[in-house]
C-alpha cells in the first residue's frame, strides 16, 4: 500500500511508477521489463522474418510503441521538474525507443536500426538494482552491470554491422551471423571466417572494439575495487544481542538491531 499521505491520482501514479515494494509496483516493473525483453526478441526475429510477415511485425511495433508513449507521458506528468525530466538520461532513452517508429513513415531504413537502443531501457532497473536484496546490491549489482554492458555491446554493434553488410556481404546474411562475428572479434579469437567488407562495416567493427576496451576493463576495475574495499571495511564483531557477525570497521552500533557493539583492540575492549 502507498503511504497514507498519498491521495491524489498523480501522487499514486508517481508512487507506483517508482515503487518496488508493493505488489502493484512490482507488477508494473515486471511488465515493463518483460515488454523490453519482448521488443528485443521481436527485433531479432524481424531480421529473419520481416519479408514474410511485415503486417504482423508492424502491428506489434504499433502496440509496443503505444505502451512506451503512455509510459513516457505518465512519467512526464508526475515529474516534479518536467524540464529536467525531459533531459534526464532515462527520458532520452525512452524517446529513442519511440522515435524510430515514426521515422519508419519517412522510409529511412538505416535510421530504423536505432530501435536497437531499446535495450538501454533495461538500465533503469539495473542501475537501481530492482528486485535485488539489500545484501546483494554491492557486488551482484556491479556484476549485473558488466554482463549488461557486454550483452549491449554485442547486440547493438552486431545490429549495425548486419545493417551495413547484409546487402553486399554473403557471409553476414542474418543477425545471428553478425553476433557470431562480434563475439569472435571481442574474444580476440579471430577465426577470420567472417570479415566485414564495406567501409561502414569496418568502421563499426573498430568502434565496437574501442568501446569494449574502454568500458569492460573499467567496470571490472570498479568491481575489484568495491570487492577489496568491502572486505577491508568489514570485520568480525559479534553483536551480543542479535548475533550479527559482520560490521563496518568503525561501527559503534549494530546495523541490524541498533545495539552498542564493542571493538577489541590488543586485548582491551572499547
Amino acid at each position: 500500500m502507498p503511504p497514507h499521505n498519498i491521495n491524489t491520482l498523480k501522487d499514486k501514479t508517481a508512487f507506483y511508477l517508482h515503487d518496488t515494494t508493493t505488489f502493484l509496483g512490482k507488477s508494473i516493473d515486471l511488465f515493463i521489463i518483460a515488454l523490453n525483453l519482448f521488443t528485443v526478441c521481436i527485433f531479432i526475429l524481424e531480421t529473419y522474418f520481416h519479408a514474410r510477415y511485415p503486417g504482423l511485425f508492424w502491428t506489434i511495433e504499433i502496440v509496443t510503441v503505444s505502451i512506451f508513449i503512455l509510459e513516457y507521458i505518465l512519467r512526464l506528468w508526475v515529474a516534479k521538474h518536467r524540464i529536467n525530466h525531459i533531459f534526464h538520461f532515462y527520458s532520452i532513452i525512452d524517446l529513442i525507443a519511440i522515435i524510430p517508429t515514426f521515422i519508419t513513415f519517412l522510409d529511412l531504413r538505416f535510421i530504423r536500426i536505432f530501435r536497437v537502443f531499446r535495450i538501454f531501457r533495461f538500465m533503469r532497473f539495473i542501475d537501481t538494482g530492482t528486485f535485488l536484496t539489500r545484501e546483494a546490491k554491492l557486488h551482484d549489482l556491479r556484476i549485473l552491470k558488466i554482463i549488461f554492458t557486454i550483452a549491449s555491446i554485442i547486440f547493438i554493434f552486431s545490429s549495425f554491422i548486419y545493417e551495413a553488410e547484409r546487402f553486399t556481404n554473403p557471409d553476414i546474411s542474418d543477425l545471428g551471423t553478425a553476433m557470431y562475428f562480434s563475439v569472435v572479434t571481442l574474444a580476440t579469437v579471430g577465426f577470420g571466417d567472417i570479415v566485414p567488407i564495406t567501409p561502414l562495416g569496418k568502421i563499426i567493427t573498430v568502434l565496437m572494439i574501442l568501446v569494449s576496451i574502454a568500458l569492460i576493463p573499467w567496470q571490472l576495475g570498479l568491481l575489484i575495487k568495491e570487492f577489496m574495499f568491502s572486505h577491508a571495511k568489514k570485520r568480525i564483531i559479534i553483536c551480543k544481542k542479535c548475533g550479527l557477525r559482520h560490521h563496518d570497521f568503525d561501527a559503534t552500533h549494530c546495523k541490524h538491531c541498533g545495539s552498542i557493539i564493542y571493538h577489541e583492540n590488543d586485548g582491551e575492549t572499547n
